[in-house]
């Protein structure tokens, strides 16, 4: 049997990777109960779920003809990349509702139909429910604004 490298095989791969090595990496943390949960039994589902997601990617790609890859498109996978470690390194520093719209921005920007207006209503209707469900639902300690 060939196997061709199609999207679901290399998706699959990834997914399982990525479970494992979470899983590895979480091993340290107590898990807990399911009545009295500890730090690492939330990531150990997550990743457990992850690994079975890939594993099912990958029976589908031994069973059925995928697409194959055809390559990868940077535009979306740069953008949306920096969006994200961006977010990551600004958010204390510039408050989340820069980065929030800053995230909104460079995640259109991955699509070459970008249309201000539709990203401003987005950005205005994400940094809303930002506030509402984390800094003023859960009290999380998130500035909105910086804090220069």
């Amino acid at each position: 049997m060939r196997l061709r490298l199609t999207t679901d095989l290399v998706t699959g791969l990834l997914f399982v990777s990525l479970g494992v090595f979470a899983i590895v990496y979480g091993w340290t943390y107590p898990i807990g109960t399911p009545a009295r949960i500890g730090p690492g039994y939330y990531p150990l589902l997550v990743a457990s779920g992850l690994v079975l997601l890939g594993l099912i990617l990958l029976g589908r790609a031994l069973v059925t003809p995928g697409e194959p890859i055809e390559g990868i498109a940077l535009r979306p996978l740069v953008f949306v990349l920096l969006g994200t470690a961006l977010f990551g390194l600004l958010v204390e520093k510039a408050g989340f509702v820069i980065c929030g719209i800053l995230v909104v921005v460079l995640a259109r920007l991955a699509d070459r139909d970008f249309r201000p207006v539709e990203v401003a209503l987005l950005a205005a209707g994400l940094v809303a429910f930002i506030a509402l469900l984390f800094w003023l639902g859960l009290s999380l300690p998130l500035h909105p604004f910086p804090k220069w």
